[in-house]
């Protein structure tokens, strides 16, 4: 009988407690809530970030692993003298592109903000994994969310492949493997588009504003990739850049960086290897070089 109301006062605490962190959640609820696709690597990758010195990147990188698998802060710095970071995370959504975006302003003052856009073709629809949890606790318990010292908690629980943690490398994933793409050519010239989601359209567009009201400029790039890219999609992003007045640099395109599909690919025409991602970061540096000021003293 002991037991059983031992048992008994144990529930009824964990129930009182549950019920005072949401309504003290409620509390510190933010105005502008935010969706979080992945919170464990958002998480993770704004603590990575904040631990470089202050106001130090003149360029921020974000999007998917095409994102990390195809910028080089390393060999952006040794060859142009750019300071940059990588902040793409598996898989990333705009949803949380932009929440990383957010917070790096607090920290960093880029003059330039690169998107790579196969993101732009991904849903926000819920994972459907152990992030599930974290998720549901962050998009209805705000306490949880807004608390700044969880994700220390969480950390451990991260595999190590997903925090992609390499401070030398800024965010930059090195792959030296080769598997070739056997595919013919894939930027077959059309008229189609294929379409953008509005709600992608409606985070991309405050990426926009966000980077104007930091005094950085948002620049859409498209890195090389033979699986995951073709023209359709390419016109849709050219359309949303010219109607918003945002730059776009589709590197599908540009035959002088020299992409060869049998050595600069790791997976077959999916991501680009180290070999393949020097060849972009130095084109991104050449066009940083002619269309930017990014002098990297203040």
């Amino acid at each position: 009988m002991k037991t059983y109301k031992n048992v008994q006062r144990g529930v009824a605490f964990l129930i009182g407690l549950a019920v005072l962190i949401i309504v003290v959640s409620g509390l510190f609820q933010r105005r502008d809530k935010l969706k979080v696709y992945d919170a464990l690597a958002v998480g993770v990758r704004v603590d990575m970030l904040e631990a470089e010195p202050a106001n130090s990147m003149d360029v921020l990188f974000f999007g998917d692993s095409e994102s990390y698998s195809a910028f080089s802060p390393q060999f952006l710095k040794k060859e142009y003298d750019y300071n940059s970071f990588v902040c793409g995370t598996p898989g990333q959504k705009i949803c949380d592109s932009y929440v990383i975006l957010k917070e790096s302003f607090k920290t960093q003052k880029p003059k330039v903000v690169v998107l790579e856009t196969n993101c732009l073709f991904r849903g926000l629809a819920q994972k459907k994994n152990d992030d599930v949890v974290l998720n549901t606790l962050t998009e209805h318990v705000p306490l949880f969310a807004n608390h700044t010292r969880w994700k220390m908690v969480v950390r451990k629980m991260i595999p190590k492949s997903h925090t992609l943690r390499n401070s030398k490398q800024k965010g930059f994933v090195v792959r030296k493997s080769v598997q070739p793409y056997k595919g013919g050519a894939y930027m077959k010239k059309t008229t189609k588009r294929k379409k953008i989601a509005k709600d992608i359209r409606q985070y991309l567009k405050r990426m926009q504003e966000l980077c104007e009201s930091n005094g950085a400029t948002l620049l859409l790039v498209s890195t090389p990739s033979a699986k995951n890219w073709n023209y359709k999609k390419h016109n849709s992003v050219q359309h949303w850049a010219d109607k918003n007045g945002v730059d776009y640099l589709d590197l599908n395109l540009d035959q002088e960086i020299g992409i060869d599909w049998k050595k600069d690919t790791k997976d077959g025409g999916d991501h680009l290897n180290y070999t393949g991602a020097k060849k972009v970061t130095h084109a991104m540096g050449e066009y940083f070089k002619t269309h930017y000021d990014l002098n990297t003293g203040e």
